[in-house]
């Protein structure tokens, strides 16, 4: 039986992408830049950020807005959100805060997880030797 897949026409949350000549609009780092956000906190919301899938790989390397560091060049998903795989880095060294809404949805994401039940006759039936 194939695997259940995500609608095709699903429309997912861009977060963590940064003002551009061609797109004055979005945010500027600088200007989320909290420096209170707790560590322990912004190192969670960092970790979730870093374990995202693949969603796309570029040609070239951005570089962070703030400190000029190689930054990664894949955006990275969880189904619902797509960011730069770079983001983490705004998080962890710069503070940059990101959305309460995006944060309260990394806890529900989590705990969710953790409530799944766990089946192992799956495993034990398929786990054969080729």
């Amino acid at each position: 039986m194939p695997e259940p897949r995500e609608p095709a026409d699903r429309t997912v949350r861009l977060l963590g992408f940064w003002v551009t000549p061609g797109d004055p609009s979005l945010p500027d780092p600088a200007d989320l830049v909290d420096p209170a956000w707790e560590e322990s906190q912004r190192q969670w919301v960092a970790d979730y950020l870093d374990h995202g899938q693949v969603a796309g790989s570029w040609m070239g390397m951005s570089r962070c807005r703030l400190c000029s560091c190689p930054n990664g060049s894949r955006d990275l998903t969880d189904g619902y959100y797509l960011w730069p795989e770079g983001l983490s880095h705004y998080v962890l060294d710069h503070s940059v805060r990101l959305p309460g809404e995006f944060v309260a949805h990394i806890g529900q994401r989590l705990d969710t997880l953790e409530e799944l039940e766990r089946d192992s006759s799956w495993w034990r039936r398929n786990a054969t030797k080729a």
